[in-house]
């Protein structure tokens, strides 16, 4: 089991217990964002694998210590970790006294506060397609909401955070885009 002090160190690489026999991987970023990646293996063994070449499925603003069921292992020795710039457009409340919804765009302290105001009020109508791709600006702390995600995409190929129904009730979940990638794939 990893420590608290663990799960919260910036840059490190994790392996995601999804269920029996499934298994993911994730990197820790600044300001307690994580990204999850499109690759997945029968063991929690990820040797030969560079992140920066493994799409990025959904990145999350999380409680790490809240996640010891997901977080299984520190990948650091086995994997090369992603470089890429940070995820840095969310969607987040933009208008506190009516709970309005809008997409923003973060500065480099990855903060959740007093950000570019891109799209001040989204609908899904107009923005549905960035309805389905940002993800949320709230802390994610429910490991079994994540590992619900994962495997829906590793399923369905369909990735798609439910929680975006209550804030925008007709909004539908996205096509799949791209395939689940197995470890195997990425190495051949």
């Amino acid at each position: 089991m990893l420590t608290k002090k663990q799960r919260s160190q910036e840059n490190t690489v994790f392996g995601v217990y999804i269920k029996e026999g499934l298994y993911s991987l994730a990197q820790s970023r600044k300001n307690h964002w994580m990204e999850f990646f499109n690759i997945f293996n029968d063991k929690d063994e990820w040797d030969g694998v560079d992140l920066n070449k493994v799409n990025i499925l959904f990145t999350y603003s999380v409680a790490a210590h809240r996640l010891k069921e997901l977080l299984v292992s520190i990948q650091n020795d086995h994997v090369r970790k992603n470089v890429r710039p940070q995820q840095s457009k969310i969607i987040t409340i933009t208008d506190i006294l009516t709970g309005t919804k809008g997409l923003v765009e973060m500065d480099d302290r990855y903060d959740t506060v007093d950000n570019k105001v891109l799209i001040p009020k989204l609908t899904v109508k107009d923005h549905l397609d960035i309805i389905q791709t940002k993800e949320y600006a709230g802390m994610y702390g429910d490991s079994k909401d994540i590992q619900k995600r994962l495997l829906t995409f590793y399923e369905t190929g369909i990735n798609w955070d439910e929680s975006k129904k209550f804030s925008f009730p007709e909004a539908t979940a996205p096509e799949p885009t791209q395939k689940p990638l197995t470890k195997e794939d990425y190495l051949h």
